[in-house]
């Protein structure tokens, strides 16, 4: 019995040891299949589209804008919304928006370019004339001028019909000048006309006197500047005295034009002592005595004067200025006249603030 019972639990140990084997098999068989396969990837929320790229947004603005400036069958409103898009663009400081006008010009052909002048000269010159205004805008403005004949004749008719406006506005009366040198010869006559009907103005504006110094000074302003010699030397005795036409003035006297300051310097003449009393017109003076041909004119009108004044002309805040270069550059004739004359006023230059200077020249004197 005792031997039955071994052999039985001796067929059960091996039995239980056969499956031990067989299940560790079989779990180290899983175990290499999972390494073998790669981990199923977690799953994705859904997220939304991604944005456009800005590239992409700035060329449907691009085009927007082109089809736009080019459509002849726009609406009040859409030519509204078209005109103040491209004014905010040629306005703007951004480089992006330069960009964007840019390609927009480089795209025109000339009719095109006539249809973008009419749009910005509708509406009583509106945007021209907004843009004109503008630093940013006049510069760009600039670019379109002399690039067809038949989008000038529009820039043209709205500076002329404003042209006192723009010509005293710091940035048009830049686009304005710089119109005048690529326009057609026709236009700029036009130009040229109501300059010299208005050179007095301009001359005593802040930024006219500057056009017209930019014209004087220029010389592809030839068809223009010599005709606006004229009425500047014609109208020296009321610019001299003023504050931006003296700056004119000056500017004329600078050419060194022998011509035009000699004209200046006779249309001066009874006018140097009361302007020498002058802040500006004391510089006037000085420019004149600085040139050989035209300061006899100027001594000999020192002499005629007043003894009285000649002295008060010598201690003023101004006119000392005038009678110190005058002694300087006086030839030796008219030096000794004027040595003279001032002589009995040397006690009150000394004390004077202003006079000093004349004082230490008449007591270098034998």
């Amino acid at each position: 019995m005792a031997s039955d019972d071994d052999s039985f639990s001796t067929y059960v140990d091996m039995l239980r040891a056969f499956h031990t084997r067989r299940f560790a098999a079989a779990r180290e068989s899983i175990e290499q299949e999972n390494r073998a396969v790669p981990p199923t990837p977690p799953l994705e929320t859904p997220t939304a589209s991604p944005p456009p790229r800005e590239t992409d947004l700035a060329d449907e603005r691009n085009q927007s804008l082109l089809n736009s400036l080019r459509s002849a069958a726009l609406t009040h409103e859409e030519t509204e919304t078209c005109l103040r898009s491209l004014t905010n663009v040629m306005t703007s400081s951004e480089e992006e928006e330069d960009a964007l006008f840019q390609e927009v010009i480089s795209e025109f052909n000339g009719s095109e370019l006539q249809r973008m002048a009419s749009l910005l000269t509708s509406n009583n010159d509106h945007y021209f004339l907004e843009i004109a205004r503008n630093k940013n805008g006049s510069i760009r403005l600039h670019k379109l001028l002399g690039q067809s004949d038949d989008a000038d004749t529009f820039f043209v008719a709205s500076l002329l019909r404003h042209f006192l406006h723009v010509m005293t506005d710091r940035h048009a009366a830049y686009l304005a000048t710089q119109g005048m040198r690529v326009f057609s010869h026709e236009k700029k006559m036009a130009m040229r006309d109501q300059i010299l009907q208005h050179a007095v103005h301009l001359a005593r504006d802040q930024y006219g006197c500057n056009a017209l110094n930019a014209i004087i000074s220029g010389v592809v302003f030839d068809y223009c500047r010599n005709d606006l010699l004229d009425v500047v030397a014609f109208n020296a005795p009321l610019l001299s005295s003023d504050a931006y036409g003296s700056h004119v003035v000056r500017h004329v006297l600078k050419q060194n034009n022998l011509r035009r300051t000699y004209d200046i310097a006779v249309r001066l003449r009874g006018h140097y002592v009361e302007l020498s009393f002058t802040r500006y017109g004391s510089r006037v003076v000085e420019k004149l005595l600085e040139r050989e041909e035209t300061r006899p004119l100027v001594v000999a009108e020192l002499l005629e004067c007043g003894r009285d004044k000649l002295g008060r002309l010598a201690t003023s805040v101004y006119g000392n200025f005038v009678v110190e270069t005058s002694l300087k550059v006086t030839p030796e004739d008219l030096f000794r006249a004027l040595v003279n004359k001032l002589k009995p006023f040397l006690p009150q230059l000394r004390r004077s603030t202003y006079g000093t200077n004349i004082a230490k020249i008449l007591e270098s004197i034998r």
